[in-house]
């Protein structure tokens, strides 16, 4: 692949180093809008070598490196690590182990699909924000083109066509194609024309999305609201569910991003890999809901953080192997925090303690109710101050009975 100057530089570089790096054994273990957010290569196990990969594609795409000049910069680092030529890897999640060959092959590839989608991101936007009313879709027309992708050259239609929210190249593994901003003048001038049909085509499940279009989906969502707030002709009861729909839509993309990285984080502890990049080394799982909040202003406390967060080294803790069994947590129990942070269904403050406590029902059938201590405002060394989760344990469910008992201690938030 040859780096394009078409496409805004800093742009490509931005969409790279704004992702959130995740490790996921298989490439579509993430839902297709999320690429935009989440930066993985498949079969790494490793945070620390996927950040490495990540850094230097950045780099490339501010550079301009084509691929063999980035595969000389990243082959040390990918040995260094372990992950070049022969490599056994480790499904998190099942434990089965995997041998793989990383080559020029499975290289190229990770640098085609990141180079290509961040440019047709980037691209995307300047053709979306022009005054250029249709698409064109051009394809590599050589011996190497599939059959389906040379069907759909020179198909033209409006921008905003459905189509594109699939068909918006690339739309399939190792995909060249590209598409062409045009005009009514240019369709008079070479004698195109607007498609009435659309040939047959099958989209790779892994690529049926556009690759550009939901990158800005916050900004182009706030921009159609405050347009919308501005219109005389559109009632207050419209605007408000228009508001709902948006802030609903943020809540559950949230809550997808924190589940997304508190599973990864508890999967690579599991697995003995420790996250050595410091800024990595904390998930959000969770904000303090209004009914919490309101709680603690109640009893005169004010939280300077609204979020919650998690350090690897608290999820080392609750599962490491010296806890007695009647109190760990499994692994579902601890990324079960996402969700019952959201419900908060049945949450207290300790007065002596000072600290949060929510409890939850236990997967296990063991005769226990599952608890997350929440140290509020706690500044954690190297970090910044955040409401953090101390542990997640369990008690004998007469044990919660009394914390239900003793109304003095424990305060009932929700």
């Amino acid at each position: 692949m040859n780096i394009s100057f078409f496409a805004p530089p800093q742009q490509v570089v931005k969409y790279i180093k704004d992702k959130r790096p995740q490790l996921h054994f298989d490439y579509d273990e993430i839902m297709h809008e999320a690429h935009h957010r989440v930066f993985t290569v498949a079969k790494i196990t490793r945070l620390d070598l996927l950040k490495d990969i990540q850094d230097s594609l950045a780099l490339a795409a501010q550079k301009g490196q084509g691929f063999d000049e980035w595969k000389r910069g990243i082959k040390d680092t990918l040995a260094r690590k372990g992950w070049l030529g022969n490599v056994v890897v480790t499904d998190p999640k099942t434990g089965e182990q995997k041998q793989i060959y990383v080559g020029d092959r499975r290289l190229k590839n990770i640098y085609n699909t990141n180079m290509r989608v961040a440019y047709a991101a980037a691209r995307y936007q300047s053709q979306m924000n022009s005054d250029l009313p249709y698409f064109r879709y051009v394809a590599v027309l050589d011996d190497r083109t599939r059959a389906s992708h040379r069907a759909l050259h020179g198909l033209i239609l409006p921008k905003n066509h459905p189509f594109w929210d699939k068909g918006y190249p690339p739309n399939g593994w190792n995909c060249r194609c590209k598409v062409q901003a045009v005009d009514d003048d240019d369709l008079r001038r070479e004698g195109w024309s607007i498609a009435k049909q659309i040939p047959p085509t099958k989209i790779h499940p892994d690529w049926a999305y556009n690759v550009g279009k939901t990158d800005n989906l916050d900004k182009i969502l706030t921009e159609k609201l405050a347009k919308l707030n501005k219109s005389r002709a559109v009632s207050k009861s419209v605007k408000k569910a228009v508001k709902d729909d948006l802030k609903d839509f943020s809540h559950k993309r949230d809550l997808y991003v924190w589940q997304k990285g508190l599973d990864a984080m508890v999967d690579a502890v599991l697995a003995g890999n420790i996250i050595k990049e410091k800024i990595y080394q904390i998930a959000q799982v969770g904000m303090l809901v209004p009914s919490v909040e309101n709680g603690l202003s109640a009893l005169g406390i004010e939280p300077k953080a609204q979020s919650i967060a998690i350090y690897q080294n608290t999820i080392s803790h609750i599962t490491r192997d010296s806890k007695p069994k009647a109190k760990e947590p499994n692994a579902d129990e601890i990324k079960a925090i996402v969700s019952v942070l959201d419900k908060a269904e049945h949450v207290f403050y300790d007065k002596k303690e000072k600290v949060l406590l929510y409890f939850y029902k236990s997967s296990q059938s063991d005769g226990t109710i599952n608890y997350a201590v929440i140290h509020l405002d706690y500044t954690l060394k190297k970090f910044k101050t955040d409401n953090f989760i101390a542990t997640i344990s369990k008690m004998p469910s007469r044990n919660y009975r009394s914390v239900l008992k003793d109304e003095k201690r424990y305060i009932r938030l929700k």
